[in-house]
């Protein structure tokens, strides 16, 4: 059944004409193999690329991660180091008689110098006191009502762990700051500690140009983010309510950023850093690749396109070119033809195709000749025939009057005469019947041969004998020859080899066959030709006389058989002086034309 669609569909096709044929198949071989391999790689390239981009990006977000995890891990650290320290404990907590002695052992204290010139990402470090005998000074300052009343104070003073807070700088921009109590025993006083982090030190190790960063505490405004302008403020990414865990492409501002959201839990585990990172040139690098990819199917769908049109018109054009030169021999004008330049099939077929009419042309040629020759040939045989009757008798009144002498020989009793008659009736009339026919059998041409040397021997009687054999091989009654061919040799065997002897003369006729050819061969053992006369004899037979006398001879005979079976077939005459002379005539066997 798919086979019969496959049959119709190409049968369907072959309505069309080569060139539309060549479009039809460039639609779904060229254009869509094209297409579907150009969306592939469009898919598979953009798929790559997105999956770049994606891990890229959780890079990105894992190093800021990693840095923050340092960079909060330092802070608290520290916290914990100076809330261990007896010295600051012990002046934290120490009752002063006036500030010069309080300034005079903040002096001598330098640790926290020390903090400060190593720990650069601390933009500020700060110890909050309720000694009232310790000034604001240096990194120590009262805490005072306003203080007291802060978010942070309150919370400070109920939570003993550190924790992380964003509090507006002097710019106005939050900063991100860690406050811890420290432990002060025995004692009634309290002391906070607060370290800010350095937001230029965050900056520096977290800037990525590729990539834009926003840094959240909580639900928190951002307290980091690549855009100064926006720290204290809600941030672009934060309000994004459909954000995935992966990395993933959101619109933000009328833009399409590949945005990865990873948080990163405190110590106390109740402050949560949470990172948004965001590629803002993906979208746009993967639009770009699309559209190159897009760019270049398009491109080489067009090349195609012109290649395939080139090569139809071109192709068509040398089919039209042999679809005229095909029109052209059908109509036989085989001038027109010219071959089609090139080393291809079609070139390789029109070559053929012009040795195909050059041999078109050669054998209507012989054709040709050979109907002039076979009219020639007719035309001979026909005025020999007519030589023959002499003076245009009646066959008719002939045979009468033949007929009319052999009853009254009859009636005399004389049987010699009769069988005399009977012989020259018969022979006449295959003369006659062979009057205008082209070819006759073999066996005819042996039978009328018969009678002719019967009537010779009633005239010479025992000086002419006769005899003949005929090659297994020759089926006497389908082998057809020209009429009045083997006869006039055994005539000119009888008249002229024969002639003068006062012995019994022998006559011997043999035909075999050499392959494709018959060879008659008449043989006499008469006195024989002498060798120039022999040469004069050759020379006159191959120039036919027009004379009819002369033509039923040896010459006509020749001239025939070089007419009809060709200019390599005819006769040759070999003779010995006293032994005889033999007539060879060597012509085409046609049953081989018909197999």
């Amino acid at each position: 059944m798919k086979r019969i669609k496959h049959l119709s569909l190409f049968r369907r096709l072959s309505q069309f004409s080569i060139r539309r044929q060549l479009f039809i198949l460039y639609l779904p071989v060229v254009f869509l193999s094209t297409v579907t391999i150009g969306l592939l790689l469009v898919y598979d390239s953009t798929k790559q690329l997105t999956g770049n981009y994606q891990h890229l990006s959780e890079l990105n977000a894992q190093r800021v991660k990693s840095v923050l995890f340092d960079t909060t891990n330092t802070l608290t650290n520290t916290a914990s180091s100076l809330s261990n320290d007896t010295h600051l404990r012990q002046f934290l907590t120490t009752a002063y008689d006036n500030d010069l002695e309080a300034i005079a052992d903040i002096n001598g204290y330098d640790q926290l110098d020390e903090i400060k010139r190593l720990q650069t990402s601390i933009a500020k470090l700060t110890i909050y006191t309720t000694n009232p005998t310790i000034p604001n000074y240096k990194y120590f300052q009262q805490v005072d009502p306003s203080i007291q009343e802060t978010v942070w104070y309150q919370r400070a003073i109920t939570q003993p762990d550190s924790f992380l807070m964003t509090m507006p700088a002097e710019n106005k921009a939050n900063r991100l700051s860690l406050y811890k109590t420290l432990p002060l025993p025995l004692s009634k006083e309290t002391a906070i500690l607060e370290l800010q982090l350095d937001y230029n030190y965050l900056s520096n190790r977290l800037r990525n140009s590729s990539y834009e960063l926003e840094l959240q505490l909580n639900d928190d405004v951002i307290f980091y983010s690549d855009s100064i302008n926006q720290v204290g403020e809600a941030g672009q990414f934060t309000q994004l309510s459909d954000l995935q865990p992966a990395p993933s492409f959101l619109t933000s501002d009328q833009d399409k950023v590949l945005l990865t959201k990873r948080t990163l839990t405190m110590s106390n585990k109740e402050d949560v850093i949470t990172i948004y990172s965001a590629d803002t040139n993906a979208y746009r690098n993967l639009q770009a690749n699309l559209i190159r990819w897009s760019t270049i199917v398009l491109v080489i769908l067009i090349a195609t396109f012109i290649i395939v049109y080139l090569f139809a018109r071109f192709f068509t054009k040398r089919i039209s070119q042999l679809q005229q030169a095909v029109y052209f021999a059908a109509i036989e004008d085989y001038d027109f033809f010219q071959n089609i330049s090139g080393e291809d099939e079609i070139s390789q077929i029109s070559l053929d195709f012009h040795k195909i009419i050059q041999r078109i042309k050669k054998n209507e040629e012989e054709i040709y000749r050979g109907r002039l020759t076979q009219q020639e040939l007719l035309n001979q045989q026909q005025q020999m025939e007519f030589n023959i009757l002499a003076g245009q008798i009646n066959p008719h009144f002939l045979f009468n009057t033949l007929e009319t002498i052999r009853m009254m020989a009859l009636t005399s009793g004389n049987s010699d005469v009769v069988y005399a008659i009977k012989l020259l009736a018969k022979s006449m009339r295959y003369t006659l019947e062979a009057h205008g026919t082209k070819l006759t059998s073999l066996e005819e041409s042996l039978d009328a041969i018969h009678v002719y040397v019967k009537i010779q021997r009633m005239r010479f009687g025992d000086r002419v004998n006769f005899s003949y054999s005929v090659s297994n091989e020759i089926n006497q009654k389908e082998v057809q020859i020209l009429p009045l061919l083997i006869q006039p040799l055994v005539e000119n065997a009888i008249s002229h080899g024969l002639e003068g002897l006062t012995y019994p003369g022998f006559v011997r006729l043999t035909i075999t066959k050499d392959h494709h050819d018959l060879v008659i061969t008449v043989q006499d053992n008469g006195s024989g030709i002498p060798a120039d006369r022999l040469a004069r004899l050759q020379e006159r037979i191959e120039i036919p006389s027009t004379h009819a006398k002369q033509n039923i001879g040896l010459a006509n005979v020749n001239h025939r058989v070089k007419m009809f079976y060709g200019p390599t077939y005819g006769l040759t005459i070999e003779s010995v002086i006293g032994s005889g002379t033999q007539v060879t005539l060597r012509i085409h066997d046609l049953i081989n034309d018909k197999e």
